[in-house]
This record gives C-alpha cells, sequence and structure tokens, in this order.
C-alpha cells in the first residue's frame, strides 16, 4: 500500500494530500477483499447448495424406484388376480357352453322324437311345426338321419303300416322343398318295392302322383313318378282284364282321388288286346266302383274303345253292357242316391244310342234278358 502510494506521483506530496490518497487507496482495498471474500463465500455456499441438491435428488431417486417397485409389485398382484378371475370365467363360459350345447342337443333330439311321434299319429300340422324347428337346428345337408328314422318307425310294427305310411306320405305332401320330398320318397319306395302286395302298391301309386305334382320337367321327381307308377299301371290293367277287380276297387276306395287321376289309364288297352281279351271279365270292374261317378265315368271309357275298335255293331258287348247298365240303376236305388246319380244313369244309357237305328239301352237290356242262359 505505501509502495503503491509512493508510486502515485514523484512530487512530494503534502501531508493531508497523502493521508487522503492512503484513506481512498484503503478504501479500494478493502472494498475489492470484501468483494473477493463474498465471491469465496458464495462459491462455497453455492458447492453446498448444489451437494444438498444432489443429496435430495438421490434420496428423491430411490422413494421413486422404491413407490416403482412398490407399484409394480401391487400392479403384478392385480394383473395376476385379474388374469386368474379370467381363467374362471373363460372356464365357466366354456362349461356354460358345454352345458347350452348339450341342452341344444337334447332339444333337437326331442323335436325329431316328436317329429316322428306325430308322423305316426297322423298330426301333419304338428308335425311340420316340430320338423320346422328342427331344421332351425340341423344343417339341411345332416336331414338324411331323420329321414331314415321316420322309414324305421313306420314300418316298426306290422299292424301299424299301412295308417303310418299314409301319414308320411302326407307330411311329405307338404314339405315345401323339393329336394327334401325326393330324399323320403326315395327311401319309401325302397320299403314299398320289398313289399308287392296290394297296400304298398297302392302307397305307390299315390306317391308316384305325390311326387309329379311337385316334379319339373325331365326331374329326378318325374322320373320317380314314370318309374313308380308305370309298372304298377301296367299290372293292375292285366287285372282287370282278367276279371280281378278287387285290387282297384279298393284302391278306389281308399284313395278315390288318387283313382279318378288314373282310372283312364287303368281301362284304356290297345286294339291287340281288345281283340284278345275277355270282354264280361273285363267290365266286372265297374259295378264295384264305391262311387255312381267313377261307375258313369267307366262306363264311358269303356263306350268310347267300343265304338273306336268295332266296325260292325257288337251286340254281344252292347248286351253285356246293358245288363251291367242295369246293375248300376239298381246300386243307386239301393242306396237311395239323389238327383245327380240320376243324372249320370241317364248319361250311361244314352251311351247306347248311335249304334243302330232304333235301338237304345231298353232294346240291348231285353236283348240281353232274352238271349242270356237261364239261371243267370
Amino acid at each position: 500500500l505505501l509502495k503503491q502510494l509512493g508510486t502515485l506521483t514523484d512530487a512530494p506530496l503534502e501531508c493531508s494530500t497523502a493521508w487522503t490518497k492512503l484513506l481512498l487507496g484503503f478504501h479500494y482495498t478493502r472494498k475489492n477483499l470484501t468483494e473477493c471474500v463474498e465471491r469465496e463465500e458464495r462459491s462455497r455456499a453455492d458447492q453446498s447448495s448444489n451437494n444438498f441438491c444432489e443429496l435430495l435428488l438421490d434420496d428423491l431417486r430411490r422413494q421413486m424406484r422404491q413407490e416403482r417397485q412398490r407399484l409394480t409389485g401391487e400392479s403384478d398382484q392385480r394383473i395376476q388376480a385379474v388374469q386368474l378371475e379370467l381363467n374362471e370365467e373363460k372356464s365357466r363360459s366354456v362349461q356354460l357352453q358345454d352345458n347350452v350345447g348339450a341342452v341344444q342337443q337334447e332339444l333337437t333330439k326331442l323335436y325329431r322324437e316328436l317329429v316322428l311321434t306325430n308322423v305316426a299319429i297322423g298330426d301333419t300340422k304338428q308335425a311340420h311345426e316340430y320338423y320346422q324347428r328342427y331344421l332351425k337346428r340341423q344343417k339341411q345337408t345332416d336331414l338324411a338321419p331323420l329321414y331314415e328314422a321316420l322309414i324305421r318307425f313306420v314300418y316298426r310294427k306290422a299292424s301299424h303300416q299301412q295308417a303310418r305310411v299314409d301319414s308320411l306320405l302326407d307330411f311329405v305332401r307338404h314339405l315345401g322343398d323339393a329336394d327334401q320330398k325326393l330324399a323320403i320318397y326315395r327311401l319309401l319306395k325302397v320299403e314299398l318295392d320289398k313289399r308287392p302286395g296290394t297296400e304298398s302298391a297302392s302307397h305307390s301309386v299315390v306317391m308316384a302322383f305325390d311326387a309329379v305334382d311337385a316334379a319339373s320337367p325331365n326331374s329326378p321327381l318325374q322320373k320317380l313318378y314314370l318309374d313308380t307308377s308305370g309298372p304298377i299301371v301296367e299290372r293292375w290293367r292285366k287285372l282287370i282284364i282278367d276279371g280281378e277287380w278287387r285290387t282297384v276297387r279298393d284302391f278306389a276306395e281308399r284313395y278315390p282321388d288318387y283313382y279318378k287321376r288314373c282310372y283312364q289309364m287303368l281301362l284304356r288297352v290297345d286294339v291287340t288286346t281288345w281283340q284278345k281279351m275277355n270282354f264280361g271279365k273285363y267290365v266286372l270292374l265297374i259295378n264295384t266302383l264305391p262311387r255312381s261317378t267313377f261307375r258313369m265315368e267307366a262306363f264311358a271309357v269303356v263306350f268310347e274303345l267300343v265304338r273306336r275298335y268295332e266296325k260292325d255293331v257288337p251286340l254281344e258287348k252292347l248286351k253285356v253292357l246293358a245288363a251291367h247298365t242295369g246293375i248300376f240303376e239298381e246300386f243307386i236305388k239301393r242306396k237311395g242316391l239323389g238327383q245327380d246319380a240320376q243324372d249320370r244313369l241317364a248319361k250311361v244309357k244314352d251311351m247306347f244310342k248311335g249304334f243302330k237305328a232304333n235301338t237304345d239301352y231298353a232294346w240291348y237290356l231285353k236283348e240281353y234278358q232274352r238271349t242270356k242262359p237261364k239261371g243267370r
């Protein structure tokens, strides 16, 4: 300091001036030292602050690690609990689905049995209701087992076969799907063909006409009709020609609507057969038929064939027809049939006109009675 003072000037100073300068220099020096000390203290304070912050930060990190570990542990526990609950729910769901599946299977079996039962007892409407419910639970491609079961059920007891086949045919008749009809008809045809009796033949004819009703041209159903009805109609026609009328009579009695659809096929014969057959046996069927309408229609077919195949007046055939017309008249009286039947009889009597001048039904009947062998 003194050295500095000595360098302030080379000239000698007065005492007061020198003292003033000395004080001023001391003041600046003290200020600088004070600032230096303050800077040093601030530096140490900043370092302490930094150290303290580091400690706080480390503690915070430790707390965060602990909290994260705690939360992670709780989260893992919750996840495990949720997973366990999910597994339990899944297990319950699988069990429930199994239970539902079992119930659905039982319900499907129940509908199947109800279809079989209602077909067997002839309740077609109820059978169709349960059949529709069955279809909703069963694939269309899996219907064969039901159809096979139907056939087995129908033929289970011989004493019930005819009625149950009738019920089955009625059930199939009301099905809307042609493929479903065909599937059942094919199975039924196998069983009918195994049983060549009159009842099976009648059922085959009914089935054939039902099939053709649902058939389109050249369809499998039409082929089924032709394959089924053709041989039976031919066989029945031969029975009629031979005077065996019971089969056709029974068919007309049990299935009148179907008889009306086939009677012309049964009664019509070709010219070769006409010339060879016994006419008296051939016409025996007419007066065994159960309805006056059927008898009149049968007479009409026979008279048509007489006019077509006979060149001369077929006196003997007309006499036979007159005798059968008399039997027809007695049938109407015995049954007490009304005016409609009388009108049909009148139409039959008119069929005798035109073969020969001045002849009619009464004339041919008298000729028959005059020439018939005694005792007949």
